[in-house]
C-alpha cells in the first residue's frame, strides 16, 4: 500500500522559477515589443496609403498618427510581456524545454503540490535533484538578451516604407489645405459680420427699416456660413443673396452729397467764422457741423459784425454755390441764408440759418446711412472674394476670368499698351518719348522752343520740373488701393477696377 506523499518546500525552486521568470519577461519583451511595433507602424502605413487615395489626413498628421500607432503596439507588445499571468506550473514547464531539463522542474512541482503521488524518499531525491540542476543552470547564458531579427527587419521595411509615402507628393494634401482655407475664411467672416451686427444696432443715423433690414440680411448670411460643412459655393452663395439684398439700400446720390460736403469744407476752412463747420464736415462730423452752423442763427450770429456778417455771408454763398448740383435743397438755404445776411434781415437769416443747419444734418444722416451700407456690403464681397479665393472657385476673378476663358494670357506688370492692348517692345523704357525709344527735343530754358507740323510750341519757362510717371505712381496706387478696399463696388466690378489701376503700373 503506497503511503501519502508528503507536501515538499518549494519555496527555494519557486525562487529559481521567479528569477528565471524576469530573465524570461525580458527576453519576450525584446521579442514582442519589436512585433507590436512592427504592427503599429503597419497600420500607419496603411492610413498612410489611404491618405494618398482620399482627402484624409496632411503628411505630418499621417506621420504623427502612425508613430502613435507604433508607439501604442510597442506598449502592447511589453505588456504581453509583463502583465501575462504565469503560474509555477507553466514557468517549470517553459523553462525544462528552454533549458533542456528533462521535466525536472515540471515533476518537482507536481509532486511538491500533490498533483503527483510518490513515496517520500523518491520525492525528496527528485527535489534536491532539482535544486543542484537549477543552481548549477546559467540561465543567463541559456536565455540571451536579444531583440528578434525579423521583428527589426520588419521595423525598418516599413519605416522605409512610410517614409517613402510621406516624402512623395500628395495631391489629396492640395484638397485638405484648400478646405482647411475655406473654414478659416469662413471663420473669419463669421466673426467680421458678428462685429458688424454690434456697429449696425449701434449706428445713428439709420431708420428702423433700414436697421433691420442690415440685421436681417447679415444675421441670414451668418446662418448660411455656420451651417455644417458648407461648401465654397454655398459659403459664396449666402454672401451674394445678403449683398443684393443689401444694394437695394443704396442711396445713389449719397456719395455726390457727400463729395459736394467735401468741396463746401474746403471752401470755408479760409474763414475763422467757418473754419469749425470746415472741420466738422472734412472729418465727416455732420452733426456737428450743423451745430457749428446753427450757432449762426441764435444771438451768437446777431452779435456779429458787418464785416463778419458779410464774410459769413460770402461763405456761406460760396458753400451753396459747391452744393448746387449735390444738394439743392441745402444749396438753397444756404442761398437764402447768405441774402437775408447781406440785406440786413437778422430774423430771416436767422430762419434760413437753421433750416439751412437742419438740412445739413438731414444730409450728413443720408451719408452716414450710405457709409453704413456700403461698409456692410464692402464687407460681404470682401468675404465672398476671399471664401471663393480660398476655395480656388472658378469665375471670381472678373476679368481675369474673362481672359482666361478667352484663352487670353497677359505677364504681371505693364507689359501692355493700356490704349492699344499692342504688347511693349523689349526696350521699351516709359521715360523716353517716341515710339522707337528715340529722344525727342521738346525745347529747353532760353530756347526759342519747336514747331511740331504748323504748331509752334514755345520752350518751357525757367525753373519748372516736371515729376516722373514712375515716382507718383506709386502715391496715387495706394490712394486707389485704399479706396477699392474701403467702399462698395458692385458685384462682380471690383476685379475689373483692380485690373485697371493694375494696367497703368509702370
Amino acid at each position: 500500500m503506497m503511503t501519502e506523499t508528503p507536501i515538499l518546500k518549494l519555496s527555494p525552486l519557486y525562487a529559481h522559477l521567479r528569477r528565471w521568470g524576469l530573465r524570461l519577461r525580458l527576453v519576450e519583451s525584446l521579442s514582442w515589443g519589436p512585433w507590436g511595433g512592427a504592427v503599429g507602424l503597419l497600420l500607419g502605413l496603411l492610413i498612410a496609403l489611404a491618405a494618398r487615395l482620399w482627402p484624409l489626413l496632411l503628411s505630418r498628421q499621417v506621420l504623427d498618427l502612425a508613430g502613435l500607432s507604433m508607439l501604442a503596439g510597442l506598449a502592447v507588445g511589453l505588456a504581453i510581456a509583463w502583465l501575462r499571468p504565469r503560474r509555477p506550473l507553466h514557468l517549470a514547464r517553459t523553462f525544462d524545454r528552454r533549458l533542456g531539463l528533462a521535466e525536472r522542474l515540471a515533476t518537482a512541482v507536481e509532486i511538491g503540490t500533490g498533483r503527483l503521488q510518490a513515496v517520500p524518499v523518491m520525492a525528496r531525491v527528485q527535489l534536491a535533484d532539482t535544486l543542484d540542476i537549477a543552481r548549477h543552470t546559467d540561465h543567463r547564458a541559456l536565455l540571451p538578451l536579444r531583440v528578434s531579427r525579423p521583428a527589426l527587419i520588419a521595423l525598418l521595411v516599413l519605416m522605409a516604407g512610410l517614409v517613402t509615402l510621406l516624402w512623395l507628393p500628395n495631391p489629396q494634401e492640395d484638397v485638405l489645405l484648400q478646405r482647411a482655407a475655406v473654414r478659416a475664411a469662413i471663420e473669419e467672416q463669421i466673426e467680421d459680420l458678428e462685429a458688424i451686427k454690434e456697429e449696425v444696432a449701434q449706428a445713428e443715423g439709420l431708420t428702423e427699416e433700414e436697421r433691420k433690414a442690415l440685421l436681417k440680411a447679415l444675421e441670414e448670411a451668418i446662418a448660411g456660413l455656420e451651417e455644417g460643412g458648407a461648401t465654397p459655393e454655398e459659403a459664396v452663395a449666402a454672401l451674394s443673396e445678403a449683398e443684393q439684398a443689401l444694394a437695394k439700400l443704396q442711396d445713389p446720390g449719397a456719395a455726390k452729397v457727400q463729395a459736394g460736403l467735401e468741396r463746401a469744407a474746403e471752401g470755408m476752412e479760409d474763414s475763422a467764422l467757418t473754419e469749425e463747420i470746415a472741420e466738422a464736415l472734412a472729418r465727416g462730423d455732420y452733426q456737428a457741423a450743423a451745430e457749428a452752423l446753427a450757432k449762426y442763427g441764435t444771438e451768437e450770429g446777431q452779435n456779429l459784425t458787418d464785416e463778419e456778417a458779410l464774410e459769413l455771408a460770402r461763405e456761406l454763398a460760396e458753400a451753396a454755390e459747391a452744393l448746387a448740383e449735390a444738394d439743392p435743397e441745402l444749396a438753397e438755404k444756404l442761398a437764402e441764408a447768405a441774402e437775408a445776411i447781406e440785406s440786413g434781415d437778422i430774423s430771416e437769416a436767422a430762419e434760413a440759418i437753421q433750416e439751412a443747419a437742419a438740412k445739413m444734418s438731414e444730409a450728413g444722416e443720408r451719408v452716414g446711412r450710405q457709409e453704413a451700407v456700403e461698409g456692410v456690403l464692402a464687407e460681404l464681397q470682401e468675404g465672398r472674394e476671399g471664401i471663393a479665393q480660398a476655395g480656388g472657385m472658378p469665375g471670381q476673378g472678373g476679368a481675369q476670368g474673362q481672359q482666361a476663358g478667352s484663352g487670353q494670357q497677359t505677364q504681371p506688370g505693364h507689359s501692355e499698351d493700356a490704349g492699344s492692348g499692342a504688347p511693349y517692345d523689349e526696350d521699351y523704357d516709359p521715360d523716353r518719348i517716341g515710339e522707337e525709344g528715340v529722344g525727342v527735343d521738346v525745347g529747353r530754358e532760353g530756347g526759342e522752343g519747336v514747331t511740331i507740323g504748323d504748331v509752334s510750341v514755345p520752350a518751357p519757362d525757367g525753373g519748372s520740373t516736371s515729376v516722373p510717371y514712375r515716382d507718383v505712381y506709386a502715391d496715387y496706387s495706394e490712394q486707389a488701393g485704399a479706396a477699392l478696399e474701403g467702399s462698395y463696388i458692385p458685384l462682380g466690378m471690383k476685379q475689373y477696377v483692380r485690373d485697371y489701376f493694375s494696367s497703368l503700373e509702370p
